[in-house]
């Protein structure tokens, strides 16, 4: 976010709508607490995970509208975790973000193929980030 942008002129949730639901997966802690700060100061609802064992647990109890994951975690990999949350919630999984430092072509193939709907690059812009999120529609 730049110091330039007032706030009020910044995409976060609409007025009068729910706070949408963000479950932040990431091996590297500071990368998980730098996003849930960007987040939650843009009043998104957000909890952390630090392993792709922690997601599915999570994604049960939270209820997350939407789930931005790391591909590349040690204990299980983002294009794992997501073909479980795609087949243990079918139509119920919420909206998959891939957040990775992989960019190429045949990256963005494979979260596809994998059920993300969308392919974030690291690094990543924040403002086109929160524009990201705020596209979103809450669930319920």
């Amino acid at each position: 976010m730049t110091a330039a942008t007032p706030r009020s002129m910044r995409p976060g949730p609409r007025p009068g709508a729910r706070a949408l639901r963000v479950l932040i997966a990431d091996d590297d802690r500071d990368t998980v607490m730098t996003l849930g700060i960007l987040l939650r100061s843009e009043s998104f609802n957000v909890r952390l995970a630090t392993c792709g064992a922690e997601v599915l647990a999570l994604v049960q109890e939270f209820r997350p509208d939407v789930v931005l994951l790391d591909i590349a975690m040690p204990d299980r990999s983002g294009l794992q975790v997501a073909l479980d949350l795609k087949r243990e919630l079918g139509e119920r999984c919420p909206v998959l973000v891939a957040v990775t430092a992989h960019s190429t072509d045949a990256a963005r193939r494979l979260t596809a193929k994998s059920g993300f709907q969308h392919h974030v690059a690291k690094p990543y812009d924040p403002e086109a980030l929160i524009r990201l999120m705020a596209s979103i529609e809450p669930a319920d």
